[in-house]
């Protein structure tokens, strides 16, 4: 899935007539960056996709979920975590329901484990909802940390600055995004 990412941003950007410095000038990224991804040497976080999709107007499940339909989709969530793509922010995440094309709700399966996730701050438009289906974490939103393990859930307007603490071993969770525009800011570590 890496690389495909990459060649879907590079079909879009050149569909808009953009360059490479144009989309990385918008998304606050370098232009090396850009490349990178485009040529698929770098995954990265969702929150630079979804500045990506920003530049080049359009959702973020496009870059990921290329040639979907609108059909009923079905799929194990036995996902093996060498198929999960890795971010340059540590984490790994699967798309589900990749073929289900023009989603109101974008879900991931995401893993992270510890001293592997680089400490991170987003925001964006639209709610988040975060299921824990293994292990546990240490999450914050806005001015609050949680201490999610198996079962937890937490659901929060995407605006609130929020992102993963600490991880003590290793964390499986469902993160569904709702919204049709998933445009992003990354804050500064603390």
């Amino acid at each position: 899935m890496d690389n495909q990412i990459g060649v879907i941003v590079k079909r879009l950007r050149i569909q808009n007539r953009l360059t490479q410095q144009q989309v990385a000038d918008t998304c606050g990224l370098s232009k090396g960056m850009i490349s990178k991804i485009e040529s698929g040497k770098v995954m990265p976080a969702i929150a630079t996709l979804s500045r990506i999709a920003h530049a080049l107007n359009v959702k973020v499940s496009l870059l990921m979920e290329e040639g979907s339909t609108q059909e009923t989709s079905y799929q194990s969530t036995d996902i093996p975590l060498e198929q999960f793509s890795q971010t340059n922010m540590g984490y790994r995440f699967s798309t589900l329901a990749a073929e289900y094309g023009d989603k109101q709700i974008q879900p991931l399966l995401f893993y992270a484990k510890s001293g592997e996730v680089k400490p991170h701050i987003v925001s964006h438009q639209g709610e988040e909802f975060i299921y824990i289906i293994k292990g546990d974490m240490y999450f914050s939103v806005g001015s609050k940390r949680y201490f999610l393990q198996q079962g937890d859930i937490l659901y929060f307007d995407g605006l609130q600055p929020h992102g993963i603490d600490q991880v003590d071993r290793e964390v499986y969770y469902l993160d569904l995004f709702s919204g049709r525009e998933y445009t992003s800011k990354v804050f500064p570590e603390k």
